[in-house]
């Protein structure tokens, strides 16, 4: 037992010292508050990994912790998060200064200064507006987790038309990439030693507008937002990864340079996969080397990106009516992706107390093979979920996402329900069937898991 817990608690130790140090000068302060949680997932997978170097069938222990504090100053407050995992069978942990930051107002004038996590979006299925923050590894499946992003942030209310927002990025976040023996992954596990940017700026702005108002018998909600800087998703080129001892750092770096040239001039009016059309266009030093194999493999390459955003959500009696696009400017394409759909609240249904609420979302993106992969291009999305509304807040969910493309899909469902005041059970199964080689989500096909989870919140 000693062991287990020296495992669990091994990858927070950075993580609860940096916590104290950043609440040593707040120590004499008033009204500080402290909570967080820890859980512990049991993640059985019943086949083994498809990729090459996964793990095999068995059962994944993840414990996670997540603590925060927050104190009143002067001018306002301070916030503090930390959040960390571990995959205990793999050894492998995540974790991640999620928020540090202090935060004020002068009248209708709002500012925040340091690191925070920001969502943009109002559908379920995907957020294709919602950029800020970069994508994190916390070994979680029900929610997309996002690494803390400093920023600096000035933001103005007013009473007629809203809130208006500037967003000041410093300091860009490469991906948190899953390691090559992680199950639900995808294809690349990039050599992040070798990482390249169009532009390592290191500074992006984003601006960001709200309002709400009355129309017909209903409400809308809506968001223009705008955002100028590097793609936090980057796009995955073959080249020289992870070197062996055959290949030398100069033979590496030619490569390299060659094929991201070759990228970044690649003509109009292909769309095979990127890794052919890079060895087409490739110098025939460039082709020999990748048809080799040795030493080949994932380059993760960030390019700039322009986004124009909108959100709007209707809510009128039961229903809310969804719509969510971002139109992307890179240099070599521009593309739209968004989401539409609806969402009803069918209240006591079956007159037991509990409430009843479906939904359903069509997702599109209009993307090439040159852009960062995505599988969510021309999909259906349902959910389904029952609230008991009980002494033991019992809920029960089922989601489904269909391609239309592919005849991909994956099953969700999930039941959590209380322990106690404090704790919080949830079970839950995952089943993806994809066989579609030119389909990314084929890379989860045989990754069909179930698990059993305890959240203790303190």
């Amino acid at each position: 037992m000693g062991t287990l817990m020296r495992r669990i608690l091994k990858p927070w130790k950075v993580g609860i010292c940096v916590l104290g140090i950043l609440l040593a000068g707040a120590a004499t302060a008033q009204n500080i508050t402290f909570e967080g949680e820890a859980g512990l997932i049991a993640r059985s997978f019943p086949h083994d990994g498809k990729l090459p170097e996964q793990s095999t069938q068995g059962v994944h222990t993840i414990a996670s912790l997540r603590l925060s504090a927050s104190g009143e100053l002067s001018f306002g407050q301070w916030v503090t998060e930390l959040n960390g995992s571990s995959d205990l069978r793999l050894d492998t942990q995540s974790f991640d200064i999620t928020k540090a930051y202090v935060e004020g107002r002068a009248g209708r004038l709002r500012y925040l200064i340091g690191s925070d996590v920001v969502h943009w979006g109002v559908a379920e299925a995907a957020n294709p507006v919602n950029i800020i923050n970069q994508y994190g590894s916390f070994f979680e499946t029900n929610e997309e987790p996002r690494l803390g992003q400093p920023m600096a942030v000035l933001s103005f209310d007013t009473q007629t038309y809203g809130s208006f927002s500037f967003f000041a990025l410093a300091g860009f976040r490469e991906q948190d990439y899953a390691s090559a023996s992680e199950r639900l992954r995808f294809n690349a596990v990039p050599d992040d030693s070798r990482t390249m940017f169009e532009d390592k700026d290191d500074f992006d702005i984003a601006l960001r507008h709200t309002n709400t108002f009355s129309f017909a018998e209903g409400s809308l909600d809506y968001g223009l937002s705008f955002f100028s800087g590097t793609d936090r998703q980057p796009v995955y080129l073959p080249g020289c990864s992870f070197r062996s001892s055959t290949v030398s750092e100069a033979t590496c770096t030619a490569i390299n340079a060659d094929i991201r040239g070759t990228y970044e001039n690649l003509g109009q009016g292909r769309d095979d996969p990127l890794a052919q059309q890079i060895f087409d266009a490739a110098s025939l030093t460039t082709q020999s080397f990748l048809a080799s194999g040795d030493s080949v493999g994932s380059i993760a390459y960030y390019q700039d990106i322009h986004q124009v955003g909108l959100e709007l959500a209707y809510t009128t009696g039961d229903w809310q009516l969804k719509f969510e696009g971002a139109q992307k400017f890179t240099d070599r394409e521009e593309y739209f992706s968004g989401v539409v759909g609806a969402e009803y609240s069918f209240g006591d249904t079956f007159q037991t107390g509990g409430d009843l609420h479906a939904a359903a979302e069509y997702i599109y993106d209009g993307r090439s093979s040159r852009q960062p992969q995505t599988f969510l291009d021309n999909d259906l999305f349902a959910t389904i979920r029952y609230d008991f509304n009980d002494f033991r807040d019992t809920t029960i969910a089922m989601s489904g996402l269909y391609d239309v493309h592919t005849s991909s899909n994956v099953l969700n469902v999930n039941l959590s329900f209380r322990l106690s005041d404090s704790a919080r059970m949830e079970l839950s199964s995952t089943f993806v069937d994809a066989d579609d080689p030119a389909d990314p989500l084929t890379s989860l096909d045989g990754d069909d898991f179930f698990e059993v989870g305890v959240k203790y919140f303190f």
